[in-house]
């Protein structure tokens, strides 16, 4: 029976979905419902799993892993994806631009704190900044694209009060959606 573990573990990264579901119980047993405007607080630590080849510090693949974790407690936590699922909706992961600051230590904690900044009718735009726990220290900040599908964002995010009143949009978001635009206009032009 243990070489079948073996084997998922070999086959699969089985931490992976482990730590899915047990994301997905905590959100189940959260009492309070946030708010779609909240910042929401996922807390992690650097393990050896995390570390780069020089087996010291968080690798770059991990950052962008955590993100994964950060959107699946404020879709469950705000109860947005029972709701947007519910109008026939669905939503995934379009784009990241991710600024390192400072490495995250082998065996350090840290927090990473979610906020939704932005949306226009096709996506979510989603401000992530990783907190060392023992100093404050802002590691990285990412922000990150949630393309949604069958659903105009607009009109949805008006079934909440919190978002009837529409934020500016951030000039770090204006920006990198005007590189991203280059890029494309780019990619295009090289066919």
């Amino acid at each position: 029976m243990w070489w079948i573990v073996v084997l998922l573990y070999v086959a699969f990264d089985l931490n992976y979905f482990i730590r899915t579901l047990c994301t997905i119980g905590s959100i189940a047993l959260s009492r309070r419902n946030l708010k779609l405007t909240e910042t929401i607080t996922t807390y992690g630590i650097c393990t050896t799993q995390d570390i780069d080849i020089f087996l010291n510090h968080m690798n770059n693949v991990r950052f962008l892993r955590e993100l994964d974790f950060a959107r699946y407690q404020w879709y469950g936590r705000c109860r947005f994806w029972t709701n947007f699922n519910a109008a026939g909706g669905s939503v995934m992961q379009g784009a990241t631009m991710i600024r390192y600051r400072k490495m995250i230590s082998l065996l350090q904690p840290f927090r990473v704190e979610t906020r939704l900044v932005w949306w226009d009718e096709k996506s979510l735009y989603f401000e992530h900044k990783f907190i060392t726990l023992l100093d404050g220290f802002i590691r990285a900040i990412a922000f990150s694209k949630q393309v949604a599908a069958k659903v105009n964002l607009n009109d949805f995010m008006g079934r909440f009060e919190e978002c009837l009143n529409k934020p500016p949009q951030p000039d770090e978001i204006r920006h990198w959606l005007a590189a991203n635009e280059v890029s494309s206009l780019q990619i295009r032009k090289d066919r």
